[in-house]
């Protein structure tokens, strides 16, 4: 379901528009004005937003899965360091 943006030549107001269908927005059809029902609305080109190439992130999204990454890797778990201990310990007797 395709979303357009429009905008009014009446009361100047941008507005989107969400098409049930590809067919019904390339049609040439334009949705009438939610404000003042002007029937003559005219496509408009949409704002886009840039999306980080490791998953299609916002900028803001990121930077919280970076500071994660960065919090799981600032400590080491038990597990391992039951395991580090243990494998010092025979030569720590010696």
């Amino acid at each position: 379901m395709p979303v357009y943006e429009y905008t009014c030549p009446a009361c100047s107001i941008r507005f989107a528009h969400l098409w049930k269908t590809m067919a019904a927005a390339s049609a040439g059809n334009s949705p009438a004005c939610p404000e003042c029902r002007h029937p003559d609305t005219k496509r408009v080109v949409s704002q886009l937003a840039v999306l980080d190439s490791i998953g299609g992130l916002t900028p803001g999204e990121v930077n919280q899965v970076k500071a994660a990454e960065e919090r799981a890797a600032s400590f080491t778990p038990r597990e391992h360091i039951n395991q580090l201990r243990a494998g010092r310990a025979p030569s720590e007797g010696a």
